[in-house]
């Protein structure tokens, strides 16, 4: 299924110097079954992006992007519970498997966000920003990335990103 936030990421990526892999599969371990048979561990979990700069530094970026976001509970418990639901994005079988099968073993942690799970006249957002750089991870606002793929566009490419925001800007619409 093609999720248009994390093609979006991508461009905006690209166009910024990086070289990417994207959509990793984090294999599952095998696992032992009652009568001592191996079973398979299923798909596993997936990093959204691998990326380097060429200059020797390594990103290891998820996305979670969404239009209409809903967050339960009061404004601390939700933010509680977001930054709970990002850890689990940068769990540590995913960081065991960048060491072990791509030999990453340092790389930044971005996690690209809706804005709109935040109130819009609160500090919500930058508490959970910061609450994310406690713990080394960068916040990165989705909105901050649209605005400055909108704006640097090449429309020599045809993949799907940059014709959704042709197509939108085609159609007379400013930034969104």
């Amino acid at each position: 299924m093609i999720n248009p936030a994390e093609e979006i990421v991508n461009v905006w990526l690209q166009d910024n110097g990086h070289f990417i892999m994207n959509n990793l599969v984090v294999p599952k371990k095998s696992r032992l079954n009652i009568s001592g048979r191996k079973i398979g561990g299923g798909r596993g979990k997936e990093i959204d992006f691998v990326s380097t700069d060429g200059k020797g530094q390594y990103y290891w970026i998820e996305v979670s992007v969404s239009p209409n976001p809903r967050m339960p509970g009061g404004a601390e418990k939700s933010r509680t519970l977001l930054v709970e639901a990002v850890l689990n994005k940068f769990v540590k079988e995913k960081g065991d498997w960048l060491r072990n099968r791509l030999k990453i073993k340092k790389a930044h942690k971005w996690f690209v966000y809706s804005p709109n799970l935040f109130p819009k006249k609160s500090n919500a957002e930058k508490l959970f920003s910061d609450e994310l750089q406690k713990r080394k991870i960068k916040a990165v606002s989705f909105a901050a990335i649209l605005d400055e793929v909108y704006d640097n566009l090449n429309y020599l490419g045809l993949d799907s990103p940059r014709q959704y925001i042709f197509l939108i800007k085609r159609m007379g619409y400013k930034k969104i």
